[in-house]
């Protein structure tokens, strides 16, 4: 009995002492493998792991299989591998910043994460989740050196920013279906092919400098759907039917835009320097709630369904159109100002701007095409396109 008194509060401090070796929800932070390796009976760490910035070489975290909190590295330059063979959640961020040496990430088990947030990782050519991520919060991968996104599956997402890397060739997300944020693309490999195959329904898509987008089951997004400065000379979205504002300026390849249900645009709707695009057909548009304003070297613009623009209208080309049937809606369906004019020289948008990147010069020759079409996320900020339109914007109440 006395060996019981005493050995029964020696086993509960040494269970307490082994639960605090796993955490308590405090930052747990690691400055060496060997720190790491003294968690290696842990299958849950309690709290964020933070990898100090003085780690070298390879960094292992064995036998974890989840973190209660954040795992995350800042400035770890001198890290070249980073490894959680057992490691299936990470119950927040997973955040990597300026691990500029990091060339290997192997995470084979890991699905579910708080948010992906990897920036200036410019080694780092694959993600190395081998059972696929299928569980995010969000998704923001910035200046990596990423040639694709293979591992990411989610279904469905917050936000999925991807930006500057310059390697990127291509982004197949095949299960992704719904996103609640924004979904942006920027400054990445000028030749990258985008596929959504499943995306039917978010809120804002936004797409610039690359040669390929697949978004067969896009049927509605709440805001903003636009492209800017793309090589790609083809985009249908055969399904879509409804969007906030809609943008594709800039996309020099451009000679077949494919809408054929489009119904309704919640704001404005600008096309303009697309200078190999020469039909605008929208054969279902009823209802713009923002401003028109179409500008180019079209030869062809039809809209047989219009019905209410409360904004106003504003379409110039070089190209030969008629604006008759335009003329007859300018009293009961335009609701703003109203210009249509065909043959012009110098078609502009309504800001003013040129509405073509080939606009002949005052001595006849045709303008070299501007770097319009060459941008990057640090040099073209989103914004909406009321702001674009300025004074066409007028909503009638």
């Amino acid at each position: 009995m006395a060996f019981i008194k005493y050995a029964l509060p020696v086993l509960a401090a040494a269970q307490a002492v082994f639960a605090a070796d796993c955490g308590e929800g405090d930052t747990i932070k690691i400055r060496s493998q060997s720190d790491l390796d003294g968690y290696n009976t842990c299958k849950t760490l309690d709290g964020d792991v933070e990898l100090d910035k003085a780690l070298t070489g390879t960094v292992t975290i064995n036998g974890v299989e989840r973190i209660k909190g954040a795992l995350t590295s800042n400035g770890a330059s001198n890290i070249s591998s980073l490894l959680a063979p057992n490691l299936e959640t990470i119950d927040d961020s997973f955040h990597l910043e300026g691990l500029t040496g990091l060339t290997s990430l192997e995470f084979a088990q890991l699905t579910k994460v708080g948010d992906i947030d990897f920036t200036a990782l410019p080694l780092l050519q694959t993600l190395g989740f081998t059972e696929g991520v299928t569980e995010a919060g969000s998704v923001s991968i910035t200046n990596t050196g990423l040639t694709s996104l293979a591992g990411i599956t989610l279904n469905r997402v917050g936000s999925f920013i991807i930006t500057d890397n310059t390697q990127l060739e291509t982004v197949d997300v095949n299960e992704l279906k719904n996103a609640t944020n924004l979904i942006n693309f920027a400054g990445n490999y000028h030749e990258l092919e985008i596929s959504l195959p499943n995306l039917a329904t978010g809120t804002n898509l936004t797409i610039r400098n690359v040669s390929s987008v697949s978004i067969p089951s896009l049927t509605k997004l709440e805001g903003q759907l636009g492209f800017w400065g793309n090589t790609l000379s083809s985009l249908a979205a055969p399904n879509l039917t409804e969007t906030g504002d809609l943008v594709f300026e800039d996309n020099a390849n451009l000679n077949n835009l494919s809408l054929p249900q489009l119904k309704t645009v919640n704001g404005g709707f600008l096309i303009t320097r697309n200078d190999e695009l020469g039909r605008l057909r929208f054969p279902k548009l009823e209802t713009v709630t923002g401003a028109i304003d179409f500008s180019g070297a079209f030869d062809e613009a039809d809209l047989p369904s219009l019905k209410n623009v409360r904004g106003g209208f504003n379409m110039q080309s070089t190209g030969n159109f008629s604006c008759d049937t335009f003329d007859n809606l300018k009293d009961n369906t335009i609701h703003g100002t109203y210009e249509c004019e065909a043959e012009t020289e110098n078609p502009t948008a309504s800001d003013g701007s040129s509405g073509s990147n080939t606009t002949p010069t005052s001595d006849g020759d045709d303008a070299t095409p501007t770097d319009a079409a060459i941008l990057t996320a640090a040099n073209l900020p989103i914004m909406g396109v009321a702001a674009i339109f300025g004074v066409l914007v007028q909503y009638v109440l």
